[in-house]
């Protein structure tokens, strides 16, 4: 009976900051001062992806943008294809191509810079959309590469509004829109999206929501009152519907605003900044991310981006046919891990050698903030303490990237981490 009595540790949670698997800042792709971000962000225009009708510049992207050095460091891409980004110059998002089909859409001047505005409603148009979307997606792959896919294509910066006031073709209506959107639903199968604004789709289909004006509390407040109440689109009094508790089950991203210095989101309106960003329930902010001059703003926001996992305590029971190990995992973060990524007990050898792979029955993305799941698995013909006698063996934690085969997440909690697990005995 004592033999089999069990023995408990609990474990202190770390407050420090740190970046994480899918989740944090995500600066542009290119960006010399990306740090140690474990995702990317990429805007990529159509005139990029297809120079000509039927030709995709895949191979040029690929080298360009080091797809392969990024796919073994682990990072990750937040995704958004666009049609139409407002410039100092005037130019073309679109292949030229493309203009020759169909030359129905504004040349603009306005306060948001020159450009082209297609006209999304166009036949011609949508069925090219249609196959340069399954191109892109089939040539990202479906490895996990890509984690985000924010719904451009339509509109200034691919954010789904047009300055029609300004006598631009207006945006098309929800049943061409809902085109668009079904394209990427089914193009981008493992991905996670999200829209600009709480569409109906966006409700019936469970995606995600970003906000690219976060850290302005106007703006913000106004995006928060969609979410929660629903609202006007255009002339569509019902276009935007309420769907509250969407980020229990899908993610939060968007981008600082331009419209507010960083020092005064950083510094002075600090509080403000987190607070949007907690009610918000972000996971990522980019490309227009905290600058890392002003550290302490920096640190603030990316510590209330996303999850923080922990272990808050471990059993040993002893039995007959081994050691049974119980786990409580908590979530103290913002938001869920979205991912069904495999939690794995590991035992090692001192060496760090793996000797066994216990997955556990850990549904993460259920696991919301201030929650906890308890789970047990029993370690077969192995005789474990907590006294660390356990003849040089050790018992590690991991989560792993299906892109990598690799541990990648850190949980929060005072623990040593080895190979990118988190030790536990």
């Amino acid at each position: 009976m004592i033999a089999s009595t069990p023995k408990t540790r609990t474990y202190a949670a770390d407050d420090s900051v740190f970046p994480n698997a899918q989740i944090g800042y995500a600066p542009m792709i290119d960006t010399a001062e990306a740090g140690d971000a474990t995702l990317r962000y990429l805007e990529l225009t159509w005139r990029e992806a297809e120079p000509e009708e039927g030709v995709y510049a895949w191979e040029a992207i690929s080298e360009k943008y080091g797809f392969a050095s990024l796919r073994e460091q682990g990072i990750h891409l937040v995704l958004r294809f666009v049609c139409d980004v407002p410039g100092q110059e005037t130019h073309l998002d679109i292949p030229d191509w493309l203009y020759a089909q169909t030359k129905d859409g504004s040349w603009y001047d306005t306060d948001y810079g020159k450009g082209y505005s297609p006209n999304y409603a166009n036949v011609v148009f949508r069925a090219a959309h249609h196959r340069v979307l399954y191109a892109l997606a089939e040539f990202l792959g479906t490895d996990g590469f890509v984690s985000y896919v924010e719904l451009g294509s339509l509109g200034h910066w691919g954010e789904w509004h047009i300055k029609s006031e300004d006598g631009l073709v207006p945006m098309p209506d929800e049943t061409i829109r809902d085109e668009y959107a079904a394209d990427y639903l089914a193009a981008f199968p493992t991905a996670k999206l999200l829209m600009r604004r709480p569409f109906r789709f966006a409700e019936e289909q469970n995606l995600g929501l970003y906000n690219d004006m976060t850290g302005e509390e106007k703006d913000t407040d106004e995006w928060l009152g969609w979410i929660a109440e629903g609202g006007w689109y255009g002339s569509d009094p019902n276009a935007l519907t309420p769907m509250p508790d969407f980020w229990q089950n899908a993610p939060v991203g968007g981008e600082f605003t331009s419209s507010i210095p960083m020092k005064t989101m950083l510094r002075s309106q600090l509080s403000q900044t987190v607070e949007l960003v907690q009610q918000s329930h972000m996971s990522f902010l980019g490309p227009k991310v905290a600058e890392e001059t002003y550290r302490g703003g920096y640190n603030a926001v990316l510590k209330n981006l996303g999850y923080r996992l922990r272990v808050t305590q471990l059993t040993l029971t002893p039995g007959p046919g081994g050691t049974t190990v119980t786990l409580a995992m908590r979530n103290d973060g913002n938001a869920p891990f979205y991912w069904n990524w495999s939690t794995n007990l590991y035992l090692e050898d001192a060496a760090g050698n793996t000797l066994r792979t216990l997955p556990l029955a850990l549904s993460l993305p259920e696991l919301l903030p201030g929650q906890e799941q308890t789970v047990s698995v029993t370690l077969e013909g192995v005789r474990l303490s907590l006294s660390g006698k356990n003849g040089g063996q050790r018992l590690t934690l991991g989560i792993v990237d299906p892109m990598t085969g690799r541990d990648a997440v850190r949980f929060a909690m005072k623990t040593k981490i080895r190979n990118g697990r988190a030790v536990l005995i």
